[in-house]
């Protein structure tokens, strides 16, 4: 994503409350809009970007290489392998994020969509962050079926369909009846209580914090 619908400096400013300085990493920083933020804070010695898409990190490299603590990184995250370990990593909808609706208990959506991949990659991530070192996963609304009017007068739309395990999302850009991009991607999803034995089996540790309005849950490594 270029630019958007989320709010960059507030994320960047939520990142504040769980730590102001040390080593940062972002898992599936995309075009770096949020390292972006972060950096123009110059209060972290380190901020590393990782995404497994090159033309991502291409455009986030045009926008950050006046930055000199921010690196960026070609990886998947089931193949992680960086030479720091970080004090704090977080994903607001990069590989993984919570979908909350109302008083709803909380589920992981997950980018990664079969078991193996997503234990490998909280497997690989539990590595790179030292002890004590915190996680923290975004949370979004819940997702619907829209359509929206473009200034050109195309249409976006969205459709979501369950599946087995998840839900598949397909993208669409319309002119008229012609569909000029489709897209479609696979997502798994977990209820909150197989998301805390998933990650405690990699030491980490649900720390409920009762704040409205909060952008991130926040898990930390033992």
């Amino acid at each position: 994503m270029t630019s958007g619908y989320y709010n960059y400096e507030v994320i960047a400013k939520s990142i504040l409350n769980y730590t102001s300085a040390g080593k940062i990493l972002e898992i599936g920083c995309g075009t770096g809009l949020i390292i972006e933020k972060l950096a123009n804070m110059q209060v972290f010695d380190t901020i590393c970007g990782v995404d497994l898409t090159e033309e991502m990190l291409t455009i986030a490299q045009k926008r950050l290489h006046l930055f000199p603590n921010v690196k960026l990184s070609l990886q998947n995250i089931i193949d992680l392998s960086l030479a720091e370990e970080y004090d704090l990593a977080f994903s607001y909808g990069g590989v993984w994020y919570f979908v909350i609706d109302g008083d709803a208990e909380p589920f992981l959506v997950s980018h990664l969509v079969n078991d193996v991949d997503n234990h490998q990659g909280f497997a690989r991530l539990t590595k790179h962050l030292r002890p004590q070192g915190k996680l923290l996963l975004g949370i979004q609304g819940p997702h619907f079926d829209y359509d929206k009017v473009l200034s050109n007068g195309m249409v976006y739309s969205q459709k979501i369909s369950p599946c087995q395990g998840g839900f598949i999302k397909d993208y669409y850009l319309l002119n008229g009846s012609e569909i000029i991009m489709q897209q479609t991607l696979h997502y798994s999803t977990y209820y909150f209580g197989e998301v805390q034995k998933l990650l405690e089996t990699y030491g980490f540790k649900y720390k409920p914090v009762e704040t409205k309005n909060k952008l991130f849950l926040e898990f930390e490594k033992l």
